[in-house]
């Protein structure tokens, strides 16, 4: 068996106090309570700017907790925000009028594509931004909204979603220049949480028709069956990647966020202060650490509040139980 020392490069220090300051990783014996005791990084949502349009009928994928584009929404519009962390601000408009626009990229480098609005229907339409202008590009191969969506401006995954008279499991992959079809998802669905790359995405959740609990993952050539989520819902939002990812909200309306860890779902202890489905989310590239969930639907309205989830540094007690 290996030792801690082995493991981590150091020994576990003994103090008669706890440390202070402290950070994630830390770990030591308190001498005076005789306790091993260390830091780990504890999950919360807490308040953040609302956006300066309510709205719903948004998506998830696009830019960072700190860097988000809001594109689109319900009742159809083709308002866009930028939010740089401190404030959301009116940015150049999407050229179509559109709800459940799907998303992937930065805030300075971002791809968008279907949706559903007046004069549209079920939208090919695609576009780059580049953090000022958005640049028509081609079209999808099938029209939808309330998609799965993940990757980058060059490399972006469009799946399943809603279109005329049912529901899709089509998946599409775009390499910068064009659209190919790829192997579709094993089950129909739309109004999924998405989290991941083009390469390593995760769908799951929606409405199949009826809401769903199923999970699939994409290893950039075909889709697999994963762990169900806790509970069936529609209208989730996930951030983070294939192996540490978030998933929030949902319908019917919840607080409720949740964790994939590469093979499981587990309930996350922290809740949404703002009941909500159909919003937007982003997070943080490397995985779940971080997250961003800007307006939605908390029945019977459309909401404009946000929160933002992050980790803080917490010290926590090590038993045997």
């Amino acid at each position: 068996m290996s030792t801690f020392k082995e493991i981590q490069g150091q020994n576990i220090r003994s103090l008669s106090s706890d440390p202070s300051p402290i950070s994630n990783g830390d770990i030591w014996y308190n001498s005076t309570s005789q306790t091993l005791k260390g830091v780990v990084g504890i999950g919360a949502w807490s308040s953040s700017p609302a956006l300066g349009t309510a709205r719903y009928g948004l998506m998830g994928g696009l830019g960072s907790s700190t860097a988000a584009l809001a594109i689109g929404g319900a009742p159809a519009m083709t308002t866009v925000e930028s939010f740089n962390g401190s404030s959301w601000t009116a940015v150049t408009a999407y050229p179509i009028s559109a709800i459940s626009i799907g998303a992937a990229g930065t805030q300075t480098a971002g791809i968008a594509f279907a949706g559903y609005g007046p004069g549209t229907t079920y939208s090919t339409v695609a576009n780059t931004y580049n953090g000022t202008s958005w640049t028509s590009i081609p079209a999808l191969n099938n029209g939808r909204y309330l998609l799965g969506s993940v990757g980058t401006q060059t490399a972006a995954l469009a799946f399943s979603g809603g279109i005329s008279g049912g529901r899709s499991a089509d998946s599409e992959e775009w390499n910068g220049s064009t659209w190919t079809e790829g192997n579709n998802m094993i089950n129909s669905r739309e109004s999924l949480g998405a989290a991941g790359t083009q390469t390593a995405a995760l769908g799951f959740g929606g409405n199949a028709p009826g809401v769903t609990a199923d999970s699939e993952e994409y290893d950039g050539t075909s889709w697999s069956e994963g762990n169900n989520i806790p509970t069936a819902t529609s209208g989730i939002r996930g951030s983070g990647i294939q192996t540490a990812a978030l998933g929030m909200g949902g319908n019917p309306t919840t607080t409720a966020t949740i964790d994939y860890n590469g093979t499981s779902w587990s309930a996350n202890p922290a809740t949404l202060a703002v009941a909500r489905y159909s919003s937007g989310s982003t997070g943080a590239p490397g995985g779940g650490t971080s997250a961003l969930v800007y307006g939605g639907h908390p029945t019977p309205v459309s909401s404009a509040t946000a929160e933002v989830y992050a980790l803080a540094a917490t010290t926590k007690t090590f038993t045997t139980s």
